[in-house]
């Protein structure tokens, strides 16, 4: 009797156990049926990326678009198949949380697609923002403004100029944009088409944007050493317990100064300032100015701060812009091709602005910018002007400063490429939350 008990519990549990596996497979398959096979279709004309189900699956696709010159929501819409109506009631819903006016050219625009109708929208609105956009059941749109968060991951950089600072920042396997935010930092005191040498060495202190373990883009440059012709400028970007954040020498003059070394972004100087043989008339004249070089329609910026003096053209300046500055200051710009639109007497322009285009009017042998500098009505050398500096770091600050700064090169000075460790960053994050004025880091 009891033989007979154990042999039926035997095969009781045998018989549930093979039950289980087989409800197992059976899920197990029917959960692979149903995940889709999907392939990209690219439509080189529209810079469309379309993804298809293959037949016999779910249906389900997404179009991503890239917003082309000239576009508006509706425009998009209507080209991903949404009647016109339809898209501008998606408009006016999205309104309150987003003004789809601001969509700009060259953002992602991502639809998803079930049943030939658009059931998802996501819309790039800059690298570290979305916007969600989903359709309820009852027709209405609504949206959503997403934050993306990345890891940042703060890197110590160190190399030396070989050709040129674009070049030497590449071979360290770096992205170009680094090499950029570099040159604009320094670009006060360096001009890297014609003070930089071969040899001269820089360090970079520099926090970078990571997703999923990939590298998306540089955040902020903390800060930074260039030693041109065995000179060493350091650099540090420093957040004061009001809030404010801006970039300071290590005795707290501000790099920012009230005039950039050049109006133009890259260049080479074809005339100086001074006595020479006047090009077109033949003799001797004083050249009340410096010449740049540059192709036709190479932007130029304001060298400082100001409003527009005047405008206009005549034979010998050819297209002009002047700019009155405080301290009396006035800037010439001259031989333009175009003056930018909206730009005219009486309007302000900000420092590094885009206020034309270099040309070849007037009385000119080439492309090039003739730019002066007066002050109090005399012509003063570009290249040899010594710029007032701006808004240093107060007194009341500026200890708890040059120990921040003492701190932060102490850290950069290493003989090798490194990733500091998490552990040590953290050390600094939390003394940044105990010193507010070591938020900058």
């Amino acid at each position: 009797m009891k033989f007979r008990k154990r042999f039926f519990l035997q095969n009781k549990i045998k018989i549930l156990f093979i039950f289980t596996i087989i409800i197992f497979i059976f899920v197990f398959l029917v959960k692979k049926n149903e995940k889709e096979d999907i392939r990209i279709i690219k439509n080189k004309k529209t810079d469309i990326s379309i993804k298809k189900t293959l037949p016999g699956k779910k249906k389900l696709i997404k179009l991503e678009n890239k917003i082309q010159k000239g576009d508006t929501i509706i425009n998009v819409l209507e080209r991903a198949g949404m009647e016109r109506q339809t898209a501008y009631k998606l408009f006016f819903d999205i309104k309150p949380v987003y003004n789809l006016k601001k969509i700009r050219a060259g953002n992602k625009f991502i639809l998803y697609k079930k049943d030939n109708k658009i059931k998802k929208i996501v819309y790039e609105i800059d690298p570290d923002s979305l916007l969600n956009i989903v359709k309820d059941k009852h027709g209405s749109f609504k949206g959503k403004l997403i934050t993306i968060h990345y890891d940042i991951k703060t890197n110590i950089i160190r190399g030396k100029i070989k050709d040129s600072l674009f070049e030497s920042i590449l071979d360290l396997g770096e992205k170009p944009e680094l090499a950029d935010i570099f040159a604009s930092l320094y670009e006060y005191d360096i001009d890297f088409n014609r003070d930089i040498r071969k040899n001269d060495t820089f360090v970079v202190l520099v926090e970078k944007k990571h997703l999923n373990n990939k590298f998306v883009k540089y955040r902020h440059i903390l800060a930074a050493e260039f030693i041109n012709r065995g000179k060493s400028i350091k650099i540090i970007r420093y957040t004061n317990p009001e809030g404010k954040t801006a970039f300071f020498h290590p005795d707290g003059r501000a790099v920012k100064k009230m005039f950039l070394r050049c109006p133009l972004p890259f260049m080479r100087v074809t005339s100086r300032y001074g006595m020479r043989r006047h090009p077109v008339l033949g003799f001797s004249a004083k050249h009340n100015g410096v010449d740049f070089g540059a192709s036709v329609g190479t932007k130029i910026r304001a060298s400082a701060t100001g409003y527009i003096k005047k405008t206009g053209y005549n034979r010998i300046m050819g297209r002009y812009i002047m700019i009155r500055h405080p301290n009396k200051y006035i800037s010439h710009y001259y031989h333009l091709s175009r003056i930018k639109r909206g730009i005219r007497s009486g309007v302000k322009v900000n420092q590094g602005e885009t206020i034309g285009y270099v040309g070849n009017t007037g009385r000119s042998t080439g492309p090039h910018l003739h730019y002066g500098l007066q002050k109090n009505r005399r012509y003063l050398d570009p290249l040899r002007l010594k710029s007032p500096t701006k808004n240093p770091v107060k007194k009341c600050y500026l200890e708890n400063f040059k120990q921040y700064s003492a701190k932060i090169f102490l850290l950069i000075y290493t003989n090798e490429i490194i990733t500091i460790p998490e552990k040590f960053q953290k050390v600094f994050i939390d003394y940044a939350k105990i010193k507010p004025s070591f938020k900058g880091l």
